[in-house]
């Protein structure tokens, strides 16, 4: 097997318009530095990348420098899925052409791609925290979120998430560039490649498959919104091969530098997003979900609540249903006072006129009141006791006459009582 060209030889090639064996190829003006007169690439961990001007549009031709990257098949499937799963906007759009440049006496292909003319993420975000523009950086944050959850929605992984495969344009919108490791549906099934991604990205012995890129979308999305709420932190933890996190943060026991800016931050949001990213380096972890799965808001298992007194609530008894009440109805009104009447003979009774409309009280029981008869026996045994006695001791007829006077007496004082007025 033929060696890869190197990024020196590709740079030499394509300076001489002759290398390009297709027609495409050969009408396309490669950009030279300005000060050196010479195409300068852009140089990556498998391929290097040119641009070059096609009728005034911006292309990228990009040349591989390892032969277990990809092939003509899969990139084939890959434009064919951008296409139809509505990804064209979200990505540099790749066409694998198959022996497109002669380098060494052996052909290569070339992945010719949209240029998008902006920056590499790191170098976007180094702007905003130039100017301490957390606005933006918040809806960067945002933005990457989004873009995340429509590519996990369109049943894609690229695969390599990182600063440098993410290129933001003059507009402010995403695209991703660089496609060797990524998962489709159509690629269920085959071998892994042989690319794993960016290491202070990834989860160590991170499976190839449809939710590889939650775990590294989960650091950007992390790393933004921290930049958002202390922009101070990119000073110490950006070091040219990240954006907040390397690979050692994500090992327990999480001591090292960047977990304790953000427990410094003290936001309860970025608090909830580092425990889940804490839960996510655990050893043997794998993604079965997508980023927006995992910052959805997490129902605690019943076995690990703190139980608590339930306190039931206080029944309320239904009042009982009352038959309704009849009208009240004013009581009658009194009889109409009627004087006393007093009786014929009793002269004692009469009413003066103008007592007539005072009150009368109650009246208390009355008296009884000694007959006529009782009072004269009364008198008449009164006088025949006293008589009986006297004619004991003296003459009879003084004697008669004196129990006479005694009855007399006796009747005339009876007969005042019974008479008297109470």
């Amino acid at each position: 097997m033929n060696r890869y060209p190197t990024p020196d030889e590709y740079m030499k090639a394509v300076q001489h318009p002759e290398s390009f064996l297709v027609d495409e190829l050969r009408g396309l003006e490669l950009v030279v530095h300005p000060l050196y007169g010479i195409p300068m690439p852009a140089a990556g961990t498998s391929a290097v990348v040119f641009k070059a001007m096609a009728g005034g549009e911006a292309q990228a031709l990009r040349f591989f420098t390892r032969h277990d990257v990809s092939s003509s098949a899969r990139y084939g499937a890959l434009h064919e899925h951008f296409t139809s799963s509505g990804l064209v906007s979200a990505v540099a759009l790749p066409r694998w052409i198959d022996d497109g440049i002669r380098v060494n006496g052996a052909t290569w292909p070339v992945v010719r791609m949209q240029w998008v003319e902006g920056h590499t993420l790191n170098r976007h975000v180094d702007g905003l925290v130039e100017r301490a523009d957390t606005t933006s950086l918040s809806a960067l944050a945002q933005s990457w979120r989004d873009l995340v959850s429509r590519m996990q929605r369109a049943e894609f992984a690229h695969g390599d998430l990182q600063h440098g495969n993410v290129l933001v344009d003059q507009r402010g919108d995403l695209r991703l560039v660089d496609f060797d490791c990524s998962w489709i549906a159509r690629f269920s099934g085959s071998l892994a490649p042989s690319e794993t991604g960016h290491r202070n990205y990834q989860p160590e012995n991170r499976p190839w498959g449809r939710w590889m890129d939650t775990f590294s979308a989960l650091v950007i999305y992390l790393s933004l919104l921290a930049l958002a709420k202390s922009p101070a932190g990119w000073r110490t933890l950006y070091n040219g091969e990240n954006l907040l996190f390397r690979r050692e943060d994500f090992r327990s026991p999480f001591d090292t530098p960047v977990w304790a800016h953000l427990a410094g931050i003290g936001d309860a949001r970025l608090d909830e997003l580092a425990r889940r990213l804490k839960q996510c380096c655990a050893p043997g972890w794998i993604a079965d979900a997508g980023l927006d799965d995992m910052l959805a808001p997490q129902v605690q298992p019943w076995w690990e609540r703190t139980p608590t007194a339930v306190v039931p609530e206080r029944m309320r008894v239904p009042a009982p249903v009352q038959a309704p009440r009849p009208p009240l109805r004013p009581p009658p009104p009194p009889p109409p006072f009627v004087a006393p009447q007093p009786r014929r003979g009793d002269w004692w009774t009469a009413v003066d006129p103008a007592m007539r409309n005072l009150p009368v009280p109650a009246e208390e029981p009355e008296a009884k009141r000694p007959t006529l008869t009782s009072v004269f026996v009364v008198a008449a045994v009164i006088g025949l006791f006293l008589g009986l006695l006297a004619a004991s001791e003296a003459e009879p007829v003084p004697a008669v006459l004196l129990g006479v006077v005694a009855a007399l007496f006796t009747f005339v004082i009876g007969l005042m009582r019974r008479n008297r007025p109470d």
